[in-house]
Parts: structure tokens; sequence; C-alpha cells
């Protein structure tokens, strides 16, 4: 049988096989300098000793093809969350940027209080624009010649039904990341990872707590430092994040849905500024002229929206009420100029995005989304 050597200790070894048994076995003086945990070890057929080591088979991680080089997201494609989008660069872009680096590392003189780790976490209700603020922090970092790498991962691939395997997956996940170095680290859907422990009796609640353990292991705590490697955490539901995450969090920062009529109109201006308009409703910089967009805030406005969160160790409680999201408007505008494409015409009308956005109110008005 062949296993993955895990330890080493003089002339003995830690193997596991592929079936997850793990053996203490020999190591014959003679293959001493060859067996290390970076080689596979061929076990005698009664595993008590090791015959002979093998170069390790790397399989790629399906996670490798999520790593994306410096995404072609910048901080211009950002709009109606500036403030936001500012406040998260001043957190992550020392981390990635070697030019900012120096910068701080100029004005920090005390080398004790130049921490290489921090983690962020963004807030708000779906469809705001999370990922797509730590999506343009990669790419405009791209932009400069840096190239720098994006990795989403969503919470459920890195959850396992197997005990064990979900801190190992987010062991993997951590070391992806360093290995793709200069990295924004993208955790959607905290919440399911990060969740308050509970009570470590059941297999289900021994994992939760070895994954969340492996996590906060992982962010650093004078042993495993990220260095070069920007972790950003997002959830819709921040109230059950565990306290020793929101810990080792350094940043926290709400992601508001457009607030008012003229945040939405910027908004869908620059969504139709993409796209073919019609000429009857563009205002030819882009957006739509002041009587069309008239046309949709009437058929829109009555829908109300409502998010609560609090994070009661932070002092932040939230209560925000809103009628669409920047989601809501980019998934209106690509499907008009798909259906317009489909139907051969040359441009996107109101008679194609009218309908779209009165659908809009066909789903729950009575919506809320509660943290």
């Amino acid at each position: 049988p062949i296993g993955t050597i895990e330890e080493v200790k003089g002339d003995m070894a830690l193997v596991r096989l592929s079936g997850g048994q793990a053996f203490q076995v020999s190591i014959p003086p003679e293959i001493r300098e060859k067996v290390s945990t970076e080689v596979d070890a061929v076990l005698s057929p009664t595993k008590g000793v090791i015959v002979d080591v093998i170069d390790r088979l790397r399989e790629r991680s399906l996670l490798e093809y999520q790593v994306e080089k410096s995404p072609k997201v910048f901080y211009e494609d950002v709009v109606g969350v500036e403030k936001e989008l500012l406040s998260l660069r001043q957190a992550v872009e020392w981390i990635l940027d070697p030019q900012v680096r120096i910068r701080r590392e100029q004005i920090i003189r005390d080398p004790r209080m130049l921490e290489e780790a921090g983690s962020i976490l963004l807030f708000g209700p779906p469809g705001t624009g999370k990922t797509y603020m730590a999506k343009a922090i990669a790419g405009t970092i791209g932009q400069r010649g840096q190239e720098t790498s994006f990795l989403k991962i969503e919470s459920y691939e890195i959850v396992s039904k197997w005990l064990g395997e979900s801190a190992k997956n987010v062991k993997e996940v951590f070391k992806l990341a360093r290995e793709s170095a200069p990295t924004v680290l993208f955790i959607d859907e905290a919440d399911a990872i990060g969740r308050a422990r509970m009570e470590a009796t059941t297999d289900a609640g021994r994992d939760v707590q070895g994954m969340l353990n492996q996590i906060l292991t992982e962010l650093g705590e004078g042993f495993h430092v990220n260095r070069n490697v920007s972790v950003i955490f997002a959830t819709n539901y921040p109230s059950v994040i565990d306290q020793a995450l929101l810990d080792r969090i350094k940043r926290i920062i709400y992601v508001p849905p457009p607030r008012s009529m003229e945040d939405v109109k910027r908004l869908l201006d620059f969504y139709c500024s993409k796209v073919e308009l019609d000429p009857a409703i563009s205002n030819y910089r882009g957006g739509l002229t002041d009587e069309a967009f008239g046309d949709v805030w009437r058929t829109i406005r009555s829908r109300k929206q409502l998010y609560e969160a609090s994070i009661p160790e932070r002092g932040v409680t939230v209560r925000e009420q809103y009628v669409v999201t920047p989601r809501d408007l980019k998934n209106i505008v690509q499907e008009a100029a798909s259906e317009a494409s489909f139907a051969s015409e040359r441009w996107v009308t109101m008679d194609r995005m009218l309908p779209l956005f009165k659908s809009l109110l066909t789903e729950d008005r009575g919506s809320r989304i509660i943290s």
C-alpha cells in the first residue's frame, strides 16, 4: 500500500492511507534521508515499515481553477459605494501593493506595529456589490503592474459531511491563497463557516468547532502570518458570526443598497451606458433621460425591501428600507439587452425594460432580511 507521510520523528513516521487509516511505521536506515512529508511512502504488506518512497503525484485542486489573475474589474466600475470602497482600500491595499507597503513602512518606524495579517468583514443585503468591491481591489492593483489573484470561495465549498474534512478544506484554501499571492481571498456567506460554535458533543458540533478553529489558526495569531494575502469575509447575517472570529477581524464595513431616487438613477445610468440604448430614451451621456427614468421610478417606487442586522459586540445596528439593489438593476439591463438581441433589434427600448421592472413587484413585497 501507498500512503501520505504526515509526520517524521527520528526513525518513525506517521503514514495515512487513502481510506483514512493512519499507521506509525519504522524507517529503515538506508532510506531515512529520503523520507519526508514531501513524498509518499510505500509500506510493507504488514504496514509496519516503509520499504520505499515515491514522488507525490499532485492532483490539481478544483479550487485552483477559481483563482482569477488580475480580474478586469477596477475602482471606476464600483458605483454608489465609493465611501465603503475607500474604507476597504485603506484596510487592504498595503497588504497587496508593494508601493503602498513601502510608504506605510516609511511612516511606521516601529516594526512591531507593521501587522502583516488582517481580515475584513463586509455585510449588507444580497446584491449590493460586496464581491465586486473585493474584485476591484485585485483588478486595480493588477492594473498598476502587480499581478494580483482573486480567489472567491463559497462557504458550501468548504463544509463537508465528513468529520474533520471541513477543517482540512479550510487549510487547503489558505494554502492556495498563499501560493497565488498577492491574493484577495474572498469568503462569501461567511455565516456558514464562521457561525458561533455549538456544544461539541455531537459530530456536527465537533466539525463546526474544528473548522472554525482552523480558520482562526489560518488568520494568524503569531503562527501563520498571511503576508500578501488579504482575507475578506462577506455575509448577509453578521449577528451569527462567532465572537472569536470577530476578534480577528480588523474592520467591519456595511455595504448599503441605493438609498434615494438619485442613487438608483446613477446606478441605472451606469449599467445603461454599457448597452446600446434607444435614442428616444438616451440622454446621450450613456444614461436615461429624466422622463424615461421617471417611468421606471413610478413603476418600482412602491416596492419595499427591509434589511436589519446587528453586531452587538461592535455596537453595530442597521435597519434599512430600500427599493432595489445594484444587482437588480444590472440583471434587468442585461436581460433587456438579451431579449433585444434575440429579437434582432438594434437597441434596448423602454418597452423591453419596463416589464422587467414591473416583474420585481410580483416578488414578496414584504421581503425582510433579518440578522
